[in-house]
Order: C-alpha cells, then sequence, then structure tokens
C-alpha cells in the first residue's frame, strides 16, 4: 500500500510535469505543427520568411482538423527609451488568436489588450521595470528588416504584462500583426504559421497532408517534435533518473514483501507438512502459497490506489507552487514555476501490476522451501 501510494504521488508529479512543459511548448510557441520557409529553421531571419497567401490562408479555415493556427512574425531589434536601451525579440502577431492561445488578456497587470488595427505594443514587466516606462509612454524599436531594410519606429505602450516565462518578461514585445509588417517592411509575409490540433494524433495526417498540399521547394512543415528536440531529450534524461528512484523504492518494498512471505512460509511449515502427510499435492500447496501472496498484495496495492485517487485528484486541481529561488531557476528555463500531476489512469495501474508482480518473484524461495520439506522431522519437530 505504502509503495503504492508513494509511487503513484512520484511518477505523478513526474509525468503531469512532462505534460505541462510540452502543453506550453505547443500552445504558447511551436503548436503541434509549423509552416515555415525551408530555410528559417536553421537560420531565423526576416529573410528567410514565407508570405501568407490568400489560398493557404482558406486552405488552414477549411482544416477541420486545425483548432487554431496563428502567423506570427519574430523578429530581433533594439528598444530604447532616452538612455536605456535593450536587446528584444519583437513578435508580431494575431492579438485575437494569440489571446485564444495563450489567454494574453489574463497575464496584463496594467494597461489594455491590443486591437487588430493598433500601432501600440505591450511588454514584459521586467522590460518596462528596465526601461523605466509606463502606460502611455513611447519605445523606440530599432532593427533590420526584410532584405536588409532599415526598421524603425515609434511606439506607444498600452499594456504591461506579467508572463510565468523569465524570457517573455525580459525581451519579448508584442505588437499588431499588421503594424510588425509595416515596421520590418513584410507586407503579407510572416515567419512561421503554427497549427493547433483538435487531435495530437493527427499530427502524422496533417503533415503528410500539407507536404501534398504546398509549394515544398519553398515551405516546408515541420512537427512539435522536431521544433523541441531539446525538450524531448532533457525530459528522457529525467524520466530515466526517476525510473531509477522508483526502481529503488519498489527494490526496498520488494525484500519487505519477500521477508513476509518467507516468514508466512517458515511458520506455517508444520501446518504445511500435516497437510502433505495426508495426501494434499505440494503442487496444490504451492498454488496456494502463490494465491495468497497475490491476495495479499493486490489488497493492498487496491488500498494503495484508492487513497492515492483523492490525492492526484486534489494536486491535479490545485497544482503546487514553486516560489524562492527555484521559482527563478524555473523561469529561467521558460518552464511555468508549478507542479503538477498526471491524472492518466495507466500509470496508475501500471504500479498495481508492478506490486503483484513483485509478489510472484517474492515467492520463488518460499515455495522452493516448500519442495523441500522434510515432513517427517517437522511433524516430529526436529525441524
Amino acid at each position: 500500500m505504502f509503495a503504492v501510494v508513494i509511487a503513484t504521488f512520484m511518477r505523478g508529479l513526474q509525468l503531469g510535469s512532462y505534460d505541462k512543459m510540452l502543453y506550453d511548448a505547443i500552445r504558447s510557441s511551436s503548436g503541434h505543427l509549423a509552416l515555415m520557409d525551408k530555410l528559417y529553421w536553421e537560420d531565423k531571419t526576416l529573410d528567410n520568411s514565407m508570405e501568407l497567401t490568400a489560398d493557404l490562408e482558406a486552405k488552414l479555415n477549411g482544416d477541420e482538423n486545425i483548432e487554431l493556427w496563428v502567423p506570427a512574425i519574430l523578429g530581433g531589434g533594439l528598444a530604447s527609451v532616452e538612455n536605456n536601451t535593450r536587446g528584444v525579440i519583437v513578435e508580431g502577431v494575431d492579438p485575437i488568436k494569440k489571446d485564444l492561445q495563450i489567454r494574453f488578456k489574463e497575464k496584463l497587470i496594467e494597461g489594455e489588450y491590443l486591437s487588430t488595427d493598433d500601432q501600440s505594443i505591450l511588454i514584459g514587466k521586467d522590460l518596462a521595470a528596465f526601461l523605466q516606462v509606463e502606460i502611455g509612454d513611447t519605445v523606440v524599436l530599432l532593427g533590420q528588416g526584410f532584405r536588409g531594410m532599415t526598421a524603425a519606429g515609434v511606439y506607444p505602450v498600452k499594456g504591461i504584462f506579467d508572463h510565468p516565462m523569465a524570457a517573455y518578461n525580459r525581451r519579448f514585445v508584442f505588437m499588431p500583426l499588421t503594424a510588425c509588417q509595416n515596421l520590418f517592411f513584410m507586407d503579407h509575409r510572416v515567419t512561421s504559421v503554427n497549427l493547433v490540433l483538435h487531435d495530437p494524433s493527427k499530427i502524422p495526417a496533417e503533415t503528410e497532408y500539407y507536404r501534398t498540399t504546398i509549394d515544398t521547394t519553398t515551405l516546408e512543415v515541420r512537427s512539435w517534435q522536431l521544433m523541441n528536440k531539446d525538450m524531448l531529450s532533457a525530459i528522457e534524461s529525467d524520466n530515466f533518473f526517476g525510473k531509477i528512484m522508483i526502481g529503488v523504492l519498489y527494490m526496498v518494498i520488494g525484500f519487505g514483501i519477500f521477508g513476509t512471505i518467507l516468514m508466512m512460509t517458515l511458520e506455517r511449515k508444520r501446518e504445511f507438512s500435516i497437510m502433505m502427510a495426508i495426501g494434499m499435492q505440494p503442487q496444490r500447496l504451492i498454488f496456494q502459497v502463490i494465491l495468497e501472496s497475490i491476495y495479499i498484495a493486490a489488497m493492498g496495492a487496491v488500498i494503495g490506489l484508492v487513497i492515492s485517487f483523492p490525492i492526484i485528484f486534489f494536486y491535479s486541481i490545485n497544482p503546487i507552487p514553486i516560489t524562492g529561488e527555484s521559482a527563478e531557476m524555473y523561469r529561467d528555463l521558460n518552464i511555468e514555476p508549478i507542479l503538477s500531476i498526471s491524472t492518466k489512469p495507466g500509470y496508475m495501474l501500471v504500479q498495481f501490476g508492478i506490486v503483484l508482480v513483485i509478489s510472484l518473484v517474492a515467492s520463488i524461495i518460499p515455495m522452493y522451501n516448500i519442495m523441500k520439506f522434510n515432513i517427517v522431522d517437522i511433524i516430529r519437530g526436529r525441524q
């Protein structure tokens, strides 16, 4: 019971954290799929942008598998106010779609959200503090636009946001897509179009669909796995060590179960010997011991799952917040500082199965002892 409760909670936190990281990466940035110029992923410059044609927009709007498609422009530049200057990432977005994607309005702490025809910007709280600006103050943006054009503009701050990821608060400037296209001289062009699907299992089919319907000589389709290789590698590494920790836990529990079954067998060897003396076959006795072991283990595992369910359900609704220096470390890695827990039933049932397997393995030596019983000596009390 103890093993199932602890292992289920530990594994749930681990898998929940992975799901949260991937959900944030997919929803906030990459999408399940992304359309982009073939050269853009290796060389993220505005020169390697793509044209958002009416034909492509119609194709995306008519795709029933897409929950949301989000065009974006990502460009580098300098944000300056008087003597304060910082390198920033300017992101041009469709305000309505960006809010649907990451619930941007909820992250505003001052000011108002963007509208489609605005000529203003949103900045993070850390960037606002560095530039010493407030709502209504103007910020000069200077950078390099499409095909080497000098991009420069003055934009009022319409809102200040607090994003869970540190990089957004420190480096990102958001502006409407049309205003960003004008700033960087990118009429009808974007750096990527991110696709969020209703059903992630449709990713292979959707990838093949767009590969056959777009001009693959200039454009490509990339899945979220290809765009988040570093994160997936980190998850695989952490998952491996997590399994080792749970394995150590089960090893300790396994010795406990083995000791219990062995003691149960030795304490009842006279009883078992008498049963065999009056005609019970050793195989049937061994089968009885196995059933008892499985029954004890199953009862403990079921009780463990019953205890685990309300705990996991509670923390799935109320994620554990991370505070202090640990929270800053999470933010620096662009991860929201909370511990989520997975509610998928699969990993819980795995813990149940592992306990049963451990019980069967722990029964091997006691079964061997039963086969070697000298029933005459045991009944006469010589053993």
